[in-house]
């Protein structure tokens, strides 16, 4: 998916909504049955709950990878559900040198056919080359994370000044709404690329109307499983971003 369509999407869907689909313990509602099968029905029925709401959906990939082999099958089938017009992010945050990296990417983008890949870049750009050299996919670069160390701070921008110019792939970045006062400052560099951001709803952020968001993929996870009729009031205040 091109960065153009995904803003068609968008405005047409007035939304910039995006849905994790994790499944840990405390993301579901209460007296809920905590096994595979009972999972993978109840996260089938929040995507299409969650379609006319929504333009992408987040996997974290930890979630799965803890059932072993029954939890890849069920992240292939889920990834399965998603339809094409839907950006489908596995969010596994990966990041080694650039000869695993291609290991890394064949996984994500061919064998489980994922849209796009949270990578690290703190072993360089070089390294993320595998990630990036894949015409039409996308790769979000940890930039400002929810949980940022205090050195982030000082890091990102060197990150943000180095990053690639002319990928086959689009690059965004993952931005923390915790860090909703620092936008400003991406901004100036960097207007245009599409975020990543996590933090609203369970983790307790808040970014106001006022700020330089837009464009963005604004993720909530726990908020949307534990209760899917938020969907409409979460799809409302993501709007609020759109040009």
């Amino acid at each position: 998916m091109s960065p153009e369509r995904l803003t068609e999407l968008a405005q047409q869907r007035k939304t910039l909504l995006c849905v994790g689909l994790d499944p840990a313990p405390e993301a579901f509602p209460p007296h809920h049955q905590w096994h595979i099968s009972w999972i993978g029905a109840y996260l089938r029925e929040v995507i299409q709950a969650s379609l006319p709401y929504v333009i992408g959906f987040k996997f974290n990939s930890a979630f799965y990878e803890q059932w072993g082999v029954e939890g890849w099958r069920l992240l292939e089938a889920l990834r399965a559900e998603i339809p094409t017009d839907y950006l489908a992010i596995l969010d596994g945050k990966r990041g080694d040198i650039a000869h695993t990296n291609g290991a890394y990417a064949r996984a994500v983008f061919e064998t489980l056919g994922f849209d796009a890949v949270t990578v690290h870049p703190y072993m360089g750009w070089e390294s993320l080359r595998p990630f990036y050299e894949v015409a039409g996919k996308w790769v979000f670069v940890l930039l400002r994370t929810t949980e940022a160390a205090a050195w982030q701070q000082q890091v990102w921008p060197t990150i943000l000044r180095e990053k690639p110019i002319g990928t086959p792939a689009t690059i965004g970045w993952v931005w923390g709404a915790h860090h909703g006062d620092a936008l400003q400052a991406l901004r100036q560099v960097d207007s245009r690329s599409w975020l990543l951001m996590p933090g609203l709803g369970a983790q307790g952020a808040e970014i106001t109307p006022d700020l330089p968001v837009y464009p963005a993929l604004i993720t909530l996870s726990r908020s949307i499983l534990r209760d899917p009729t938020t969907l409409p009031l979460y799809q409302a205040r993501t709007a609020a971003f759109l040009p």
